[in-house]
């Protein structure tokens, strides 16, 4: 297939080198869809690239009239008890790196508002949520009275002055990121220590680790830290401090409101970037094979199951496992059980059905919650091999 030649959605640079073609991902992998209907959810292909001007990495071959966000989407993390220690730490943080005692903060992408009500329970006076995904009949009202919650996009007319505004997994999938960086900018811009925070998964960890479970349609983008910095900076952003967290799987960026900058950023670390890129590409077509070969010895043991039909483990499913060898997909979001899987047959259960199928194997879609994962199994009576996807 030829690569088409958009620009990148960063630096707006038609200079890039191909990491990995894979075809036919279903373009909604975290929408509820029912298991008839799982197997016919639309598809689209995905030309891996990386801009040798700022080392972003994205899909050249993205259609966005494939990509819509509705009601049906569900990717919420937040019925892990590990997810929450962490989002309750940052919460914490947050409030006391910014001063948020008492202050208003406002939130693009925010789902049923979780962090929000985390926010206010640590001390926030006022929270506001907007996401077109949210529906308050299915997904119910806000866990707290000082959260505000929209299906509408983030106001752009400058009702809000919130002192921080931010978003966590947003960016990646628009085609335009700067624009929502510089809305969220344009936000906090009247109010004394206004700041911006943005939250995405870190692809510089993704090509490193090979964690090419990462890679799903509704991901336009991946981040590095370079194209991260620089996208604030395009949007009238200073960057203050880059961190990452959760294994460094997130990689974040607070920033404060300054002048836009089109300097972009340094050739040899980008050239560097560009190289592990290409050879994360490499590395993941074989690791797609061996994976094929790993599952079936799987199976010859006997029962597998996969904990995890979030991102990673559609993502697996497609490109491993879509002739089977998985004989239970569970996961702890109670509001995925009874749905299917997009792209692949199967219906996702909660882990108590693992009590029936006691699989020989499980195979761990994220590493970072093999520990509390081994304590559930333990509970439920479950005794299998426990294999993380990745590193």
């Amino acid at each position: 297939m030829a690569i088409p030649v958009p620009c990148c959605p960063v630096c707006g640079s038609i200079d890039f080198e191909p990491v990995l073609s894979l075809d036919s991902l279903p373009v909604a992998i975290n929408a509820q869809t029912t298991a008839e209907e799982a197997t016919s959810v639309p598809v689209g292909d995905m030309e891996l690239v990386v801009c040798t001007d700022c080392s972003h990495l994205y899909n050249a071959a993205f259609d966005p009239a494939l990509s819509e966000y509705d009601a049906s989407y569900e990717n919420s993390l937040h019925f892990s008890n590990h997810f929450q220690t962490h989002a309750r730490a940052l919460a914490d943080r947050l409030i006391t790196d910014h001063g948020l005692a008492g202050a208003t903060v406002a939130e693009a992408g925010s789902g049923p508002g979780h962090f929000l009500a985390m926010l206010c329970e640590a001390g926030v006076g006022a929270a506001y949520g907007f996401d077109p995904s949210y529906d308050p009949d299915r997904l119910g009202a806000p866990e707290h009275a000082a959260v505000t919650l929209s299906s509408e996009l983030f106001p752009t007319d400058g009702s809000l002055a919130p002192k921080l505004a931010f978003s966590q997994h947003v960016l990646e999938h628009l085609m335009a990121p700067v624009e929502l960086l510089a809305t969220l900018r344009d936000a906090v811009a009247t109010t004394e220590g206004g700041a911006v925070y943005s939250e995405v998964p870190n692809g510089e960890v993704m090509i490193d680790r090979c964690a090419l479970w990462d890679l799903i349609y509704e991901h336009y983008s991946y981040f590095t830290p370079v194209s991260l910095r620089l996208a604030a900076a395009r949007a009238g952003l200073t960057a203050e401090r880059t961190l990452t967290a959760f294994d460094d799987q997130f990689l974040s960026l607070e920033s404060a409101p300054t002048a836009s900058s089109d300097e972009l950023p340094d050739r040899a670390v980008v050239g560097e970037l560009v190289e592990r890129a290409v050879a994360f590409g490499e590395l993941a077509r074989k690791r797609i094979e061996g994976a094929r070969t790993e599952l079936d010895a799987y199976a010859a043991r006997g029962p597998v199951a996969l904990w995890g039909a979030g991102s990673k483990g559609m993502t697996y499913l497609n490109l491993v496992a879509s002739d089977g060898g998985i004989d239970a997909i569970v996961d702890v979001n109670p509001r995925k059980a009874g749905y299917g899987v997009p792209g692949v047959a199967g219906t996702i259960t909660g882990p108590e059905a693992l009590t029936e199928v006691q699989p020989t194997t499980v195979l761990i879609a994220n590493p970072v919650y093999a520990d509390e994962i081994r304590q559930s199994l333990a509970g439920l009576g479950v005794e299998a091999e426990v294999t993380a996807l990745w590193d």
